[in-house]
């Protein structure tokens, strides 16, 4: 039996950054995981939503990402990832810059259908700051509208 799909977007509640979650330390030059979720058991998740037809019809769905410290808003580049549980194979799906995405209208997200993150493994969020910082876990400007596509 085929698999059945359907859209879905992600927040950081979903992928394990919510308020309540510990403070990130993170260090400039380097990729620091700050966001992650395990793929449920008899699913698989695939980075993006909608496409471009052949008609010209675009149903991609917009990414953004907003992630801040108690000095305001972080810059720099973010790496969104399927890994699997021991994080020794990463494939990177897609890297772009936070002010790309912080607006939530600049950067649109079509299904990566040849790349599923399957169960038990992991849809990871990694950042590399262009200044160390922390990422303030509890600050209510801190955004993630992360489109997939789940296959169950």
């Amino acid at each position: 039996m085929a698999l059945q799909k359907f859209p879905r977007v992600f927040t950081f509640s979903d992928m394990n950054l919510a308020s309540s979650a510990t403070d990130i330390v993170m260090t400039s030059g380097k990729w620091n995981k700050i966001a992650y979720l395990q793929v449920p058991a008899q699913q698989e998740i695939a980075l993006g939503a909608g496409e471009v037809t052949s008609g010209g019809a675009d149903t991609r769905e917009y990414a953004k990402m907003r992630i801040d410290s108690l000095a305001g808003e972080i810059k720099g580049v973010a790496r969104f990832a399927y890994h699997n549980a021991n994080e020794t194979n990463i494939v990177v799906v897609m890297e772009q810059r936070s002010e790309n995405l912080s607006t939530g209208t600049s950067v649109k997200l079509g299904e990566y259908r040849q790349l599923r993150a399957r169960q038990d493994s992991y849809l990871a969020i990694y950042f590399n700051p262009d200044s160390s910082t922390t990422l303030d876990a509890s600050d209510s400007d801190n955004v993630l509208l992360l489109p997939v596509t789940v296959y169950q």
